[in-house]
């Protein structure tokens, strides 16, 4: 019998068979490598992933069993609680912008403690774009000098803020969009009607945890759909009212954590928005983003060049990298709609 007939798997993740096949290939040869850069869009499916591959690793060290995770044995719980004296999870802290060096610290400390059991220790670094530059030399040595039985996982949307060192010294996982026909028929095995099931699907572009947030709160949904009409249809005011628009986001913004955040959030949604613009008008076989705006972006392509439309996403772009300098959104946002 081979080893895939020995052992059955329990991931229900959408797409990514490839990366499945190989990480559970990992879990029964056990030749893991110390260091793991899983990297690939937000909500593509990397957390869920990594969170079926660890419980995975020791479920099927200490168990015995023969379906992994069976999310019933000690350390299959103790993981979902955090509590799992082999499990570390580091998270950007509270009003923090950076990982700081004294967390891989404490990390490399808790590595090197001997496993009561001897078996792995397992660390996941989410968000591990955001090190601060100690942090993540302090991270390099611990990856060139593993302790034991140690894994330690980075996970990030933004690969290119990753230390060159750390990526040439993991092994790097990358996560693709999932094809828009799979995320379809994933929501119409849910029940979703065939409609909402098209419109998720296309506004998700390949990243499943997108398409199913919004499935499990149709309210929600809603919603987005009208703030996205809104935010075309100032296009179409006159300039006082754009203006008054970007005063209501200002305050809205004052609800978040981080402002910096939600129009990071806004510029996204635009960039996308005048893609389908631009889109519209010059192709009628690449299908759109928002089908379910169709008639205000034909009314608004009629009423741009190509030109004027192109010069404002390159803007959309521009304008995310001054926001990261920590640029007034206002300036911003105000200076985008002179258009």
């Amino acid at each position: 019998m081979s080893e895939a007939q020995e052992f059955k798997f329990n991931w229900p993740v959408l797409g990514h068979q490839d990366i499945i096949k190989y990480l559970q290939k990992l879990i029964i040869s056990k030749q893991f490598v110390s260091s793991y850069l899983f990297f690939g869009p937000e909500d593509v499916g990397k957390k869920t992933l990594v969170n079926f591959f660890v419980k995975s690793i020791f479920c099927f060290e200490n168990q015995g069993t023969t379906n992994f995770p069976c999310s019933e044995c000690k350390d299959c719980k103790d993981i979902d609680k955090k509590i799992h004296p082999g499990y570390i999870e580091i998270n950007l802290e509270e009003d923090k912008k950076n990982i700081s060096i004294d967390q891989i610290r404490e990390l490399k400390e808790r590595l090197y403690l001997t496993s009561a059991s001897g078996s792995y220790k397992v660390a996941i670094i989410y968000q591990a774009d955001l090190l601060s530059l100690e942090a993540a030399n302090a991270l390099l040595k611990l990856i060139e000098e593993p302790p034991k039985n140690s894994i330690i996982i980075l996970i990030t949307k933004k690969v290119e803020n990753i230390l060159p060192t750390i990526r040439s010294r993991t092994q790097n996982i990358i996560f693709q969009n999932v094809s828009l026909k799979e995320i379809k028929n994933h929501l119409l095995q849910q029940g979703a009607s065939e409609n909402v099931a098209r419109e998720l699907a296309q506004f998700s572009s390949g990243i499943p945890g997108l398409a199913m947030s919004y499935y499990k709160d149709l309210e929600l949904w809603k919603q987005k759909k009208n703030n996205l009409k809104e935010m075309l249809d100032i296009l179409e005011r006159p300039l006082n009212l754009r203006l008054n628009w970007v005063n209501e986001q200002i305050k809205l913004s004052k609800k978040f954590s981080n402002q910096y955040i939600y129009f990071e959030s806004l510029l996204n949604s635009y960039l996308r928005l005048v893609r389908d613009i631009i889109v519209f008008q010059i192709s009628n076989e690449i299908e759109l983003i928002h089908p379910f705006l169709e008639e205000v972006i034909s009314s608004i392509s009629q009423k741009y060049k190509s030109q004027d439309l192109l010069i404002f996403y390159e803007k959309l772009f521009s304008s995310k990298k001054i926001l990261n300098q920590n640029v007034n959104p206002r300036i911003i946002f105000e200076n985008l709609l002179l258009i």
